[in-house]
């Protein structure tokens, strides 16, 4: 089996997937804050904990949720609205947030529990489930016979990508601690991403017109 995806629509997909996977979220707060306190290292079973989750929502939210709404364009289309609204009030809370805070004063947790914390946040990030439910449709060639090889193809980059994110959070949760203590440098670290997510919603709602 090949895949449907040209580079073009790949390219415009990895612009989406890095935009959503290195804007400030649920998971990258955790794994800054996990990168803050005790570095890059003790950090990964929170990574791998993410990774397993996003995974089980690749396979529930881009394949099942989409054989269910397969041939129901006002559905699928409705999804995507819901998916820019989302990103809009995002990119509106990181534009009127106070800035970035992270908790400093936690204990060192185990191995097991830092998996846990890491699936849950995962699997219960409204950002990563709109990026499964109303981006992936749109590049994996929606109830075509390359549909599932897209996916496939779609679901690794997101999770190589995620994966490369949260290292890179950990890895300068520690280097950049003076910087994030200046309120100033959080809220334009913040104005800065609510643009970034601006574009990223503009790009869905274009997918839309089209």
């Amino acid at each position: 089996m090949t895949s449907a995806l040209t580079l073009s629509s790949f390219l415009y997909f990895l612009l989406f997937c890095t935009t959503i996977t290195f804007s400030p979220g649920p998971m990258t707060l955790l794994l800054l804050s996990l990168g803050l306190k005790d570095g890059l290292r003790r950090s990964i079973p929170a990574q791998v904990g993410a990774s397993v989750s996003y995974l089980l929502s690749i396979l529930i939210f881009a394949v099942g949720f989409s054989q269910l709404i397969k041939g129901s364009p006002v559905i699928t289309q409705g999804i995507q609205l819901v998916g820019v609204a989302y990103l809009l009030y995002l990119a509106y809370k990181q534009w009127t947030g106070s800035g970035v805070s992270i908790d400093k004063g936690a204990t060192v947790e185990g191995a097991r529990s830092l998996f846990g914390k890491g699936f849950l946040t995962g699997f219960s990030n409204p950002k990563a489930i709109i990026m499964f439910s109303a981006v992936f449709p749109q590049f994996a060639g929606a109830g075509g016979r390359n549909s599932s090889v897209d996916i496939a193809i779609l679901g690794l980059t997101f999770l190589l990508l995620q994966f490369a994110s949260g290292c890179l959070y950990c890895y300068f949760g520690q280097r950049i601690k003076h910087g994030l203590e200046n309120p100033r440098r959080r809220v334009l670290l913040q104005r800065a991403t609510a643009v970034l997510l601006l574009g990223v919603a503009m790009m869905l709602a274009r997918g839309l017109s089209h």
